[in-house]
């Protein structure tokens, strides 16, 4: 039976402007540094989703990582793609998120979120029982150990917790390789994989679990 509700933050309990992701995706960093797109992108989630520190600190250790010079351009990059912006977690989502809680449910947030992104919650007060973020695990949703991590720590075994999440591997796929159940926020052709596309959805989708 399901105990924990665990939810991504980035894409689906926030969604961004599609304009941001178009702006800011590795896409252009690898542009931007003249490097293959997988090599920015590993070096991006070691530093940017692995670690803590100030975002100089996290643009020098990058740079340092892939042996490249510190740019203006690199600077502009991610100063405007961690830039405060207004990303609010719509009333419906609240109401449901509420409704799950009064049903018994511990929800959690689980995110690959950089540390520079981490007070958007600071208004939320009580409507989480944990946050577990990557760079205070050290671990991200696409290795195990995030997810012993959180199990140890809640003290719910892996078959207790259901991730909810847009990102197919990270969201779907990995929680299940490891023992919890899943559900992929979007659209999905493949009918073996269980999806919604609002959060309305889920108590319907919980009574499946209710074993």
């Amino acid at each position: 039976m399901i105990k924990v509700i665990s939810l991504d933050i980035g894409g689906t309990l926030i969604e961004f402007d599609d304009n941001d992701l178009s702006k800011y995706g590795f896409k252009q960093l690898s542009d931007i540094t003249g490097l293959p797109y997988n090599d920015v992108r590993l070096a991006y989630k070691d530093i940017f989703q692995k670690t803590k520190g100030t975002e100089s600190e996290l643009i020098n250790n990058f740079c340092n990582l892939l042996n490249i010079k510190r740019s203006i351009q690199l600077e502009n990059y991610f100063k405007n793609k961690f830039a405060k912006k207004k990303n609010i977690i719509s009333l419906d989502k609240i109401d449901v998120i509420k409704g799950l809680k009064k049903l018994g449910y511990k929800i959690i947030l689980f995110s690959n979120n950089c540390c520079l992104l981490q007070d958007y919650f600071n208004d939320y007060d009580g409507l989480f029982d944990n946050i577990f973020y990557s760079f205070d695990i050290g671990y991200t949703k696409n290795e195990k150990e995030s997810y012993k991590y959180i199990e140890e720590n809640m003290g719910y075994k892996p078959y207790e917790f259901l991730h909810i999440g847009d990102t197919l591997k990270s969201d779907y796929i990995y929680p299940k390789e490891n023992g919890w159940e899943a559900i992929y926020y979007g659209d999905c052709d493949d009918s073996e994989v269980v999806n919604i596309k609002s959060f309305n959805e889920i108590p319907k989708c919980l009574t499946k679990y209710l074993k």
